[in-house]
């Protein structure tokens, strides 16, 4: 437990400028021995805290009304609950809509330690695909936090991509979890820019990165996500979007010629439809009439490998969708204001990382009319470790309000 006399809940950010007061009338931190009424919270924590002052965290003695004096600040910063603490071991799970890949987190801090990587497809349900791992474990999981690859609402989530429904409460009944979190997946990559080392990047555009700085992870895979990590000392908050249903159109002349077959069939045209693996295809049948190779039936891992030996429409596929890329994270970093750094995730990017034209990608990335010196902050790195998303399910199971993520309407028990 922090024991620095200088933060207060009441506080914007929880954190108090060195020796001031805090600026609540009812409160004032720790300069003034002021009495406010007790705003009580129902919390899920020990039962010694079962009864907390929202504006403090002290216990309440009176259901109405205590006193904050400045010789118990410590106490109550020791009292002090930082969020509800998940069980250990804690299943941990990136669930795709192609593979899931699980881990165990034995102790809090401690690194993920992978058990298994299953086809998404191979299951009906994730309590199936979930169970035939637990099952094969010696040591169960006490809880579980779940990172999936569609929007969440609540308790609840739906994989884009796959037919999964995640219902957190009765998933953690049907395989005995005492507590459990669903997370978007782009949202276990935010985390995880928290914690990840300099050898688990690769720069692509230097710029001029703030520490306390907005932090930006988009990407594309099976399809295209994106979310940010807002800093404030040593707490933050997670932001998921859903930018990949973003509309786009084109920009640059090689674009506009390819538009017409990159579009084609398309309803409307969205960042995920060119920014995902089915794009990256699309992007290979748009130039394939300009080659003399007759046209195969490939899948994106096939396009990356092809441009990698050197197959001309295959290579100007992934250059165009490079550059795509590039304007994309740009304009969002634009939209976020990313001035802790920009960086790329997914399946696609690091295997495609060879055909990288660093100078092109800068200019695009960058080349943001009238706003030019604010684009060129930015910094744009590649993810290039596998397991980034269990690294930030990890730093969550151990401190989940460093990320915001201690709010009971999400966090469902068993």
């Amino acid at each position: 437990m922090r024991t620095d006399p200088w933060r207060c809940r009441c506080a914007p950010g929880g954190v108090l400028p060195a020796g001031r007061p805090c600026p609540d009338r009812q409160c004032r931190g720790t300069a003034r021995a002021r009495r406010h009424k007790a705003r009580l919270s129902r919390t899920v924590h020990a039962a010694r805290f079962a009864r907390l002052c929202r504006l403090c965290r002290l216990r309440i003695p009176s259901p109405r009304r205590h006193a904050r004096r400045p010789r118990l600040v410590l106490a109550v910063e020791e009292a002090r609950v930082s969020g509800p603490r998940f069980p250990h071991p804690v299943l941990v799970a990136d669930i795709g809509g192609t593979n899931c890949r699980l881990s165990l987190v034995p102790t809090p801090g401690a690194l993920h330690e992978p058990l298994a990587r299953i086809s998404t497809g191979a299951h009906p349900t994730p309590e199936a695909a979930l169970g035939s791992v637990l099952s094969t474990l010696t040591v169960k999981p006490r809880s579980a936090i779940l990172a999936v690859a569609g929007p969440l609402d609540g308790r609840k989530a739906q994989l884009t991509n796959a037919s999964w429904h995640f219902d957190g409460p009765v998933l953690g009944k049907a395989l005995g979890f005492e507590q459990g979190l669903l997370v978007n997946d782009f949202e276990a990559l935010a985390a995880s820019l928290a914690v990840l080392r300099d050898r688990d990047l690769f720069n692509l555009v230097h710029g001029q990165p703030e520490p306390e700085g907005p932090r930006l992870v988009l990407g594309p895979g099976t399809g295209f996500g994106a979310a940010a990590l807002l800093r404030r000392g040593d707490t933050g908050m997670l932001v998921p979007t859903e930018s990949g249903h973003i509309g786009i159109g084109p920009e640059d002349p090689t674009e506009v010629k390819l538009w017409p077959a990159l579009a084609e069939g398309l309803p409307r045209v969205t960042v995920e439809e060119l920014l995902s693996g089915s794009g990256l295809i699309r992007f290979h049948r748009a130039v394939m009439p300009q080659s003399d190779v007759a046209e195969p039936d490939v899948s994106a891992a096939d396009v990356s490998a092809l441009a990698l030996d050197g197959n001309p429409a295959a290579l100007m596929a992934v250059v165009c969708f490079w550059r795509l890329l590039a304007r994309v994270a740009g304009d969002l970093a634009l939209g976020f204001k990313a001035t802790g750094g920009v960086y790329l995730a997914g399946g696609i990017a690091p295997r495609i990382l060879p055909l990288a034209d660093k100078a092109t990608i800068h200019a695009v990335f960058a080349g943001k009319p009238p706003v030019e010196d604010l684009a060129a902050r930015f910094a744009l790195n590649v993810i290039t470790t596998d397991d980034a998303a269990e690294q930030g399910l990890a730093a969550i199971a151990a401190t989940p309000s460093r990320f915001g993520l201690d709010d009971p309407a999400r966090l469902w028990f068993g």
